[in-house]
């Protein structure tokens, strides 16, 4: 059951040179394969579209390990002011073997407030600070990676408990992945964590308008499952 918690961590559950005023996010729908140990057990999906300047993202992996099974999705509504995401309206639910669990949560721009959108509640958040999700980070860490002299990337979230959290990564360097997809060049980025036995790898393609095209994940230097693009458009 522990694998399967890590696995969720994978959804929430992505060398050109580029200025920060020309960065961009782009839509795009991708698929992916989910392996371990070269064989596949699973598939995700994420996809991004925009229209009138709110953007809307829904992540969604699926896993079938022996008797396990394991299905979460996340939505999320953002915007993108002066290069940072804001989030507007998020959502998690996960599904499968054990219990099942869920958040969902609204930033009022009004109050300046998180609301707990199944029991009406404003929770103790300082949406100053905390003014992401996770599931967004990444599409915020797709932004940034486009400016070339940043090396280093700290974000501070709300996850899929309703919790905060700070996700702090550092740039790697340009590598060639042969995926299910076909050959891309794409930058590694490193997941930094203190005092933690887990490791996780992201990697973005700059061909591809730096869309996440693969993240590892690995307990104590053991694989614990790798998230690989299949499709994209």
């Amino acid at each position: 059951m522990k694998s399967m918690t890590l696995i969720g961590a994978l959804v929430g559950v992505l060398a050109v040179s580029m200025s920060a005023h020309s960065a961009e996010l782009t839509p795009y729908e991708a698929r992916y394969e989910v392996q371990r140990g070269g064989s596949q057990y699973g598939e995700g999906t994420r996809k991004l579209t925009q229209q009138e300047g709110l953007f809307k993202l829904y992540s969604e992996t699926e896993i079938s390990l022996l008797f396990l099974s394991d299905r979460r999705r996340f939505w999320s509504e953002f915007v993108v002011d002066d290069g940072q995401v804001k989030s507007q309206v998020f959502t998690y639910k996960r599904n499968g073997t054990g219990r099942d669990s869920g958040f969902s949560g609204t930033f009022d721009g009004a109050t300046q407030q998180l609301i707990d959108n199944d029991s009406s509640q404003v929770l103790a958040v300082d949406t100053a600070t905390y003014r992401m999700d996770e599931a967004a980070s990444i599409e915020q860490l797709r932004f940034d990676i486009q400016d070339a002299d940043k090396q280093q990337f700290s974000y501070f979230v709300v996850d899929e408990k309703g919790k905060t959290d700070e996700l702090k990564f550092k740039r790697g360097a340009l590598e060639t992945l042969s995926l299910p997809y076909g050959e891309v060049e794409a930058i590694k980025v490193e997941r930094v964590r203190e005092n933690s036995r887990r490791e996780t790898d992201y990697w973005f393609a700059p061909e591809l308008n730096y869309v996440l095209v693969k993240m590892a994940q690995r307990k104590e230097g053991d694989e614990v499952a790798t998230l690989l693009l299949s499709q994209i458009n």
